[in-house]
């Protein structure tokens, strides 16, 4: 059973990430497929007005998904 972190923030024109937050609790899985499948799960963590990427690290920090969102409207929200 692995450990792994969900994270989301705004992801800019120049592709710079900021706003980062972090969910404050771990996910424990077997695979970082089902660690992933748990995380889409988490509609109210992902899916705010401030957000355009999300993504899953493993215990030691490595990225094993991300997911962009609204690519198509890149402009920020708080802009």
């Amino acid at each position: 059973m692995g450990a792994f972190r969900l994270h989301r923030g705004w992801r800019g024109p120049n592709g710079l990430v900021t706003d980062h937050v972090t969910l404050g609790r771990t996910i424990m899985a077997p695979t970082a497929a089902t660690a992933m499948a748990s995380a889409l799960a988490e509609g109210d963590f992902l899916v705010t007005d401030d957000t355009n990427l999300a993504w899953l690290t493993d215990a030691q920090g490595a990225l094993v998904w991300s997911l962009r969102l609204d690519d198509e409207n890149i402009e920020h929200a708080q802009s």
